[in-house]
């Protein structure tokens, strides 16, 4: 990673620590941290039904409280939804608020345009602001937004387009099923080799 992505990439993680509550980045990461240890420890413990019977018999439990347990995990529907309403409604006080302003430009058109300005500009000699003017149409934004990324052009073309939060989202989940899929692959292959190896081979007596 370029060291000017590096600082932006910090600033911003650093940013992000301190609107999670934390006084620096370094206390943010560590809330993370014990935050993340602690799912992962949890869900370690309960990965079979034997390991979660085992956990729940090691409790020591009033007869009160394992009554409350039982009908707790019987609601645990709701109670994840009243606990996901309580995080949004915490997180809009404390995270920025969403954009809600025209739609930037997405970040393929961005390099279009600056490809269609330079194309009608250089290589047919259209004056730019006609060609300005011209690219506003084709992509259908004004033309001060044309403008605003052909000043940027070196800064667009060097470190890479703005992506606007429509996109960031669409990328994320993407990448998420497409480790998803991925992971099943693997398991499918995995599962497919057991079968092989446990298959009898040429020369076994099968059973019969």
């Amino acid at each position: 990673m370029r060291p000017e992505v590096r600082d932006q990439f910090l600033a911003n993680a650093d940013a992000i620590a301190k609107g999670l509550g934390g006084s620096s980045f370094q206390e943010g990461i560590e809330m993370a941290r014990k935050a993340l240890a602690f799912l992962t420890q949890l869900f370690d413990s309960i990965q079979t039904p034997e390991l979660f019977a085992k956990g729940l018999d090691e409790l020591q439990l009033t007869n009160e409280q394992e009554n409350l347990l039982v009908q707790g995990i019987a609601a645990a529907p709701l109670l994840l939804r009243w606990l996901a309403k309580d995080f949004i409604e915490t997180t809009q006080e404390t995270l920025p608020a969403l954009p809600n302003r025209r739609p930037r430009v997405s970040a393929k058109n961005q390099l279009e345009i600056l490809g269609y300005v330079n194309k009608l500009n250089f290589q047919q000699r259209v004056p730019l602001e006609i060609a300005k003017q011209r690219a506003a149409i084709r992509f259908h934004c004004s033309t001060r937004t044309v403008e605003r990324y052909w000043h940027l052009r070196q800064e667009i073309l060097e470190n890479g387009p703005k992506y606007q939060f429509g996109e960031l989202l669409d990328a994320l989940k993407t990448a998420f099923a497409e480790s998803v899929a991925e992971e099943q692959a693997e398991r499918t292959k995995l599962t497919g080799a057991e079968r092989t190896s446990a298959a009898p081979q040429a020369g076994d007596h099968a059973i019969r």
